[in-house]
């Protein structure tokens, strides 16, 4: 099989997954990463550096996959699967793990997203396409603030950089420098922001059924960014109702993640996106016995309909090195007010290792059985540290 990917979260999981189960996988990655260090990587493909040449990485891809025939060929993230849903009639012969074509135009376009979405009736944030004309003053005065501008894809294949970013506009002025920067507003919507708790619910569907699924909720995440820290709970009804309805429309094969946004105090809820491929936080049903990698090769190659698992609500997992990053990204804001609650989070931090032998806690990326990854990941961090604290010097 091949994983297309180096990350240490979606990838490293999948190769994991694959690996145990005495599978051969062989990777396709996007440029040198501390995930191709593991154990269960028994091929590494040589390829042009993704960020450098686009066009080499699509070639050295598209290649391979005339070349060699896999059993399953399973991307870890966007630019992957949108460049092999535009070369699906080179790769008839090939078992691409993606949605189908006519659910890429949803699952992969925000603004098809909402569009779906107004007409299942699922709550979604309030929201427009961007348009030349709009100001910070008449969007925050439609939407409130803060103002979330969100790019219609993650990946734009004409563009250079391999992910788009979202930005959150606290006040008028900051969307103003937003709205300055951007020159292609049609390639952007605009929502309104909603406070609550980011929940994922993840799936495995058939056609339009879902035959397992799995709630998350975030302890901590970036603004805007993927989530670091997240506890599993027991799968809302209301959530998992609106997962069906896409599924069942789209008549989806697959996995997905649906993140939605969930406020304890009202109960209230919205869905933010979908991500209709393995997820950052995947290693957490893994460990939870939920082997999504194993149930979809089992589902594409051998038509096998896994029974519906139940798992473990109250556990948690955690990116260590990401963790990491956020807080003390966190304690360049920390006031008097916040000192005692970010001390107790970076407490929490430092005792993972003992929940982790109390079986309350895993973590994403060291695992006894594999640690070459974390290990590379850890000392490369430590160089860049160093690196970085040498003063520089110059010729006079």
């Amino acid at each position: 099989m091949l994983v297309i990917g180096d990350d240490m979260r979606i990838f490293l999981s999948i190769a994991r997954s694959f690996g145990r189960a005495g599978k051969i996988v062989e990777a396709f990655p996007y440029g040198p990463s501390p995930a191709l260090k593991s154990r269960y990587v028994a091929k590494i493909h040589g390829a042009p550096i993704f960020e450098t040449d686009q066009d080499g990485w699509r070639g050295a891809l598209l290649a391979l996959l005339r070349e060699k025939d896999f059993d399953i060929v399973v991307p870890c993230s966007d630019p992957a699967i949108i460049f092999l849903d535009s070369q699906r009639h080179l790769l008839a012969h090939q078992r691409l793990a993606i949605p189908d074509r006519d659910a890429m135009d949803v699952f992969y376009d925000k603004q098809e997203t909402h569009v779906l979405c107004d007409e299942l009736n699922i709550p979604m944030a309030p929201w427009g396409r961007l348009g030349p004309a709009d100001t910070a003053e008449g969007l925050a005065a439609r939407h409130g603030l803060p103002l979330v501008f969100k790019p219609r894809r993650t990946f734009f294949a004409d563009k250079d950089h391999s992910r788009e970013v979202v930005e959150i506009a606290e006040s008028e002025a900051e969307a103003q420098i937003i709205l300055a920067a951007n020159s292609e507003h049609e390639r952007y919507i605009v929502e309104g922001f909603f406070v609550g708790d980011g929940v994922g619910v993840s799936v495995l569907a058939h056609e339009g059924k879902i035959l397992q699924s799995f709630q998350h909720r975030r302890l901590r995440e970036g603004r805007g960014g993927p989530s670091s820290f997240r506890i599993s709970e027991s799968v809302n009804p209301g959530l998992l109702a609106a997962c069906a309805k896409i599924a069942g429309r789209l008549k989806h094969t697959g996995v997905c993640m649906f993140e939605f946004r969930h406020n304890q105090n009202t109960g209230q809820w919205i869905l933010i996106e979908t991500n209709a491929r393995f997820w950052g936080s995947m290693a957490l049903p893994l460990r939870l016995g939920l082997d999504y990698p194993d149930m979809l090769y089992n589902l594409m190659l051998h038509g096998i309909k896994p029974e519906e698992k139940s798992y473990k609500s109250g556990y948690r997992s955690r990116n260590f090195m990401l963790d990491g990053f956020y807080l003390l990204k966190r304690l360049r804001t920390v006031n008097e007010s916040s000192a005692a609650a970010w001390l107790c989070e970076a407490a929490d931090f430092t005792l993972q290792p003992i929940r982790w032998l109390m079986g309350t806690e895993h973590s994403d990326s060291f695992a006894l059985h594999d640690l070459k990854p974390a290990l590379w990941e850890f000392i490369q961090v430590i160089r860049k540290l160093m690196a970085s604290s040498i003063p520089r010097t110059t010729n006079r």
